[in-house]
């Protein structure tokens, strides 16, 4: 990629002005919080020292504003002091000396945007993309973190992932970076002082037992509140300039359409990449074994369900306009907006053998173990487990009809002697089904709840119907797809349309019969394997 670095904005003083706003309010913050805390742990001072006694009653309640004044006042510094955390990413780490084209995707960046390399890069599972300094007190070295979010690498191509990793460089560009920290940990302390004048403070819940207490704890407290919000609207709208800023500086080093179709990809991946995870990956990777990942979220991607639910919430997303004042991103459709205003075309490309629209996970040479490395991360119950490698074409016969024959063994009695030609009949009537299903430990599961679970379990004596008598599971993430002999079919919308009665008996017997199913029986084998 040529860099556009002669066309580079500069490092404009707004910038300058908007990371001094937002020290300066890190400082502020501090600065009142000390005077606040020393302010209250004057009130004996004040009580005994200044204001004249007047009778019993009244030395009882100075003495208890005195006792609140210290507590508070001591629990407020006692909360200011710094509290060292190790930095960690929820990531894995990516060699670069490992990934010499990912490296040198990086690299152009980093030397268009005249800015250092990282010194770590962090695969994720988020839809999200990063960077942070950290360390650097105390003469030592500063680190450089970025993490790159493996949904991303797999659903944007190099051209749009380029306009990402410039995005993030720009952060480094404008010391985005180097103020982050600062207000993090002042959202924290702040934070930190908050609950431990709160539910931490066993001493300030008794003396609030005392109306007078109670009332300037109020007032402490609604202060605080009011303080925190002010701090969170200033910092918050500081952020979103920087984004801007960010687009700004992505536009020149990458093209103003990469962007756009970048920010829109990211977030088409946000909605569903939690459905993906915990019902396609997860089953599989319980089983033992270690999928392909990316290529499966891609697969997912492109489902048409999943297709029509991602570009209705982008639809939606591009509607609001006006962002809250506690978002730390602008609205997509400002970003958007101000990227087509920018007009930036896309530079040349140095390699002009590398295809652009590939996406950017296939520069990753290593993507297998950095994958397995990831499932490990995220699930520690696999941890110590060896994961074989398993390609999604064999999930069905690997992972799903093992497991299914253990789920149906319970059901069988419900289910002897029926075929699929009862099938209708049992939709319509679960309740024997329902009536077998077992509670989980501790929790009493309701008739609906029972009844969804008997569909399921119809749905899994069908499918092991079909697998018996010849059909083949196709392995494609988030649906159940058969195929024999050139036909394809899907349980689950049979069951579907049975229910709503969008199918009748009589329909029921065409469909198996223009499929080539027979009257078989409903899932008559045992287990091939042991439980796991």
């Amino acid at each position: 990629m040529k860099s556009e670095a002669s066309r580079l904005p500069s490092r404009k003083w707004s910038i300058v002005a908007l990371g001094s706003a937002g020290m300066a309010v890190v400082i502020l913050s501090y600065l009142l919080a000390v005077v606040v805390a020393l302010g209250c742990m004057a009130l004996p001072y004040v009580m005994f020292g200044l204001v004249p006694i007047e009778g019993a009653n009244n030395v009882v309640i100075r003495l208890m504003l005195s006792a609140f004044g210290v507590v508070a006042g001591f629990t407020m510094l006692r909360s200011l002091i710094p509290q060292k955390e190790e930095f960690k990413v929820n990531g894995v780490r990516i060699l670069l000396s490992q990934e010499p084209r990912l490296a040198k995707e990086i690299e152009a960046i980093s030397t268009a945007m005249r800015e250092p390399m990282p010194t770590e890069v962090y695969l994720l599972g988020d839809a999200n993309a990063f960077v942070s300094e950290t360390g650097g007190g105390m003469g030592g070295s500063k680190r450089r973190v970025m993490g790159l979010g493996l949904p991303l690498l797999q659903m944007l191509s190099i051209a749009q992932f380029r306009a990402v990793l410039a995005h993030e460089f720009g952060h480094y560009y404008a010391g985005d970076t180097r103020l982050g920290p600062w207000v993090y940990n002042t959202r924290k302390t702040l934070a930190r002082t908050y609950e431990n004048l709160g539910k931490n403070s066993p001493i300030l819940k008794m003396l609030r037992r005392w109306g007078i207490v109670y009332l300037a704890y109020s007032v402490l407290m609604g202060a605080m509140r009011g303080y925190w919000q002010i701090f969170m609207r200033i910092t918050q709208a500081i952020s979103r300039r920087q984004e801007f800023r960010s687009d700004e500086l992505a536009c020149h080093i990458a093209g103003s359409q990469a962007l756009i179709d970048g920010l829109e990809n990211i977030r088409r991946c946000q909605p569903v990449l939690n459905s993906y995870w915990n019902q396609v990956v997860l089953p599989v990777a319980m089983s033992g074994f270690a999928p392909a990942l990316a290529d499966g979220f891609g697969r997912y991607m492109h489902l048409p369900r999943i297709e029509k639910a991602t570009e209705d919430f982008l639809k939606e997303q591009i509607k609001q306009e006006k962002p809250s004042p506690f978002d730390t991103h602008p609205p997509l459709s400002r970003r958007v907006q101000r990227a087509r205003e920018y007009n930036l075309p896309l530079p040349a490309d140095d390699d002009g053998s590398r295809d652009t629209s590939l996406p950017m996970v296939s520069l990753i040479d290593r993507l297998p173990a950095l994958e397995a490395a990831m499932l490990k991360k995220y699930v520690p119950a696999l941890a110590e487990k060896e994961l074989k490698p398993l390609d999604w074409s064999a999930t069905g016969s690997e992972v799903y009809a093992p497991r299914w024959r253990n789920d149906v063994v319970p059901f069988q009695p419900a289910l002897a002697g029926k075929t699929l030609a009862d099938l209708p009949g049992l939709v319509a009537n679960p309740a024997p089904i329902a009536a077998m299903v077992p509670n989980p430990p501790n929790v009493a599961l309701t008739e609906k709840q029972r009844a969804a679970r008997a569909f399921d379990i119809l749905f899994i004596a069908t499918a092991l119907s079909l697998v018996d008598n010849g059909w083949t599971i196709l392995g494609k993430p988030g649906t159940m797809l058969f195929e024999r002999e050139g036909k394809t079919v899907e349980p689950g919308n049979w069951i579907g349309e049975i229910r709503a009665g969008k199918m009748t008996v009589e329909q029921w017997a065409q469909v198996r019969i223009e499929n080539g199913i027979g009257d078989w029986a409903l899932a008559t084998q045992l287990p091939t394997q042991p439980s796991t």
